[in-house]
């Protein structure tokens, strides 16, 4: 929470720079304003031996342009973006080593049957690009740039056909799969409760083209397509975590953690592409 909150300060001091960079606005022909809306794909993609469904998610932002010549212009904005991914795995399993509440070592195995984990994130973008265009009343236009995120919001939560966990105490050479209050136990039909999902910094290189077609002297409609593609993992965990963490309190609470902590998942990366919808002024 403390790192949403310092990332929601960093990106309204960015928001404010550009307000400053708006407050000339209207004063010649050589600044542009635009409002824009796009989707739908964008998810967060990595590296599994899952199977990652790719969702949707939508943007909304502000641009603010200077144009260097009538064809060529430099853009900065502003943008809220959603993310949204599902991994399922029909089986994953695993195995430690732990301590119970007597203090006695064993191994604490657990295997879960049927996953799906959803993972959902918000960001808000800071766009720098530049933007190439052709003369005209109906013109065509290339855009390409990069962008910095930050993470504003994140959660996952999971569900499990079935969950089964164990321990082997090799000192006595057995398995034990009860008592439950020990941990020990086979759950159906589990569903984890909605956890925070901690997120850092995105890169991203963005592209952009389509039509631009002018209405007027002063306002102009965009309708195009765009990529943006992560450049950086935004989940480097410097420790896997077990995918269910055993805790020795009697009665023991089994601590699910999302699979992108675990060594199920590597290489985080946003991504996000589809239509993109702009109305300017300038």
């Amino acid at each position: 929470m403390k790192k949403y909150i310092r990332n929601y300060i960093a990106s309204t001091a960015m928001i404010t720079v550009l307000l400053g960079c708006l407050n000339s606005y209207g004063q010649d022909k050589k600044q542009e304003l635009s409002i824009s809306v796009g989707g739908p794909g964008s998810f967060l993609k990595y590296n599994t031996p899952g199977d990652v469904v790719p969702g949707n998610g939508i943007n909304a932002g502000i641009r603010y342009s200077y144009y260097l010549s009538e064809s060529l212009s430099l853009g900065i904005g502003a943008e809220y973006q959603t993310y949204k991914s599902d991994v399922k795995f029909s089986s994953i399993s695993g195995r430690y080593a732990a301590t119970d509440a007597e203090n006695e070592n064993f191994q604490f195995r657990y295997t879960a049957n049927g996953l799906r984990e959803t993972q959902k994130l918000g960001y808000i973008n800071i766009p720098v690009s530049i933007q190439f265009e052709t003369p005209g009343t109906t013109q065509l236009y290339l855009a390409a740039g990069a962008k910095v995120g930050f993470a504003v919001n994140g959660t996952y939560e999971s569900k499990m056909e079935n969950l089964t966990t164990s321990g082997f105490y090799p000192q006595y050479n057995v398995e034990l799969f009860s008592p439950a209050f020990a941990g020990f136990a086979r759950t159906n039909n589990v569903q984890t409760a909605k956890e925070d999902l901690d997120t850092e910094v995105s890169y991203s290189a963005t592209f952009e083209t389509g039509v631009k077609q002018k209405i007027g002297d002063k306002s102009a409609i965009y309708i195009g397509v765009y990529l943006d593609y992560g450049l950086n993992n935004i989940y480097d965990k410097s420790s896997n975590k077990n995918f269910i963490q055993y805790a020795p309190e009697l009665p023991v609470q089994l601590q699910h953690n999302s699979v992108l902590e675990s060594p199920f998942a590597n290489d985080v990366r946003l991504v996000s592409y589809g239509l993109k919808l702009r109305f300017a002024i300038r």
